[in-house]
């Protein structure tokens, strides 16, 4: 799912800067571009606790390393927290990291280190949220560990040519977004996740939360292709009345 991701990041942005500007309240240049650009990358983040993803492969053996780290601190975690009722869990893999408490953390770290580290941090999170991106986003023979640093770093250069140096606190909310974006996407599989952690419902801290069984669909199939090219559509027509 993560060219969906990718998307549903991206599309959910420029939607929510399209509304703004429809409200009489438009966004400034830099957070509709910047902004659509973090929220895709953004939206792969809570992936990261999976050796497998489209994380792990996007900047080599770093991110693999990273992932692993992550994914086994995850199950531990959910090991030491999970009630009689949780079914156990391995590889830590849609824990934490697909819960609102760690997209909000995750946003939240992100607009400290804007507001601190100015254009060097802002260079730092769109290094890395371009990279996802265009690891998720171009095609397969395009798209390794290359082209994912090259993105970056084009996009990271641009930044600290072009942009202002402060005033960079905002880039924690289309990380915030990106991951919650994420986290409502696999709310629609088979699988579900435990978005509300660490409320217990039902007697169950990791509870996984999914949308109504006829909302569902398995990853990689038909129906989460028309959800993507909908997305796709609707980006289409919120960068259209932006620029209108």
């Amino acid at each position: 799912m993560g060219s969906s991701h990718a998307v549903s990041g991206a599309a959910g942005w420029l939607a929510g800067c399209a509304a703004l500007a429809a409200a009489g309240v438009p966004a400034e240049p830099p957070v509709v571009i910047v902004g659509t650009v973090v929220a895709a990358g953004a939206a792969l983040l809570p992936d990261c606790d999976h050796p497998s993803s489209c994380v792990a492969h996007t900047f080599g053996p770093a991110t693999k390393f990273l992932c692993r780290r992550i994914g086994r601190a995850c199950a531990v975690l959910h090991a030491r927290t999970r009630t009689p009722l949780d079914v156990r869990d391995l590889d830590g893999h849609r824990t934490l990291t697909h819960t609102v408490l760690w997209a909000l953390v995750t946003g939240l770290v992100a607009a400290v280190g804007g507001w601190l580290g100015g254009i060097a941090a802002a260079a730092v999170v769109t290094f890395a949220t371009t990279g996802l991106a265009v690891r998720a986003l171009w095609p397969k023979r395009k798209r390794g560990t290359l082209g994912a640093t090259l993105g970056g770093a084009v996009t990271a250069a641009a930044l600290v040519t072009f942009g202002p140096a402060g005033g960079w606190w905002w880039l924690g909310l289309p990380v915030a977004f990106g991951c919650l974006a994420h986290i409502a996407g696999d709310a629609l599989t088979n699988t579900g996740v435990p978005a509300l952690f660490p409320l217990k419902l039902g007697g169950r801290r990791w509870r996984r939360l999914r949308a109504p069984r006829g909302l569902r669909f398995g990853t990689g199939g038909r129906a989460e292709h028309l959800v993507r090219w909908a997305m796709v559509a609707g980006a289409i027509g919120a960068g259209w009345l932006l620029a209108a």
